[in-house]
């Protein structure tokens, strides 16, 4: 008997609408429209590559990556490192993808919305 109330009362929790109307940044699936860089992602990577400046005392090369919201205006913000290299890397990918130009914002049912986006980015040699 017991088993069988909890049972319902499961399936009642997963057939229950939730709202996330009050959440400033929202996590969205399933956009008719993912963000994105004005131009694309070539576009993207060409800006980051010339944008991006290598720390002068750093001899380490590899992967830094940055998530960030794209808020419903295409401003980006709430910059956070995903995975680390090191303190000065880790600045230096912030600073670029903080100076990018304003995105084309996410859209959910005909709507834009606020959408977190991840970008790795690639420190080389030259």
């Amino acid at each position: 008997m017991y088993r069988i109330l909890l049972l319902l009362f499961v399936i009642s929790i997963y057939n229950t609408p939730m709202h996330s109307s009050n959440l400033i940044t929202e996590v969205v699936h399933g956009k008719d429209k993912e963000a994105q860089f004005p131009g694309g992602k070539e576009k993207m990577n060409s800006w980051i590559q010339e944008n991006l400046r290598m720390p002068t005392e750093n001899l380490r090369y590899g992967i830094v990556r940055v998530e960030f919201t794209v808020k419903k205006n295409g401003k980006c913000t709430d910059f956070e490192i995903v995975k680390s290299i090191n303190d000065e890397m880790d600045f230096s990918a912030t600073e670029c993808l903080s100076g990018m130009p304003d995105w084309e914002p996410a859209v959910q049912h005909g709507k834009k919305v606020n959408s977190k986006v991840t970008i790795p980015v690639k420190f080389t040699a030259k």
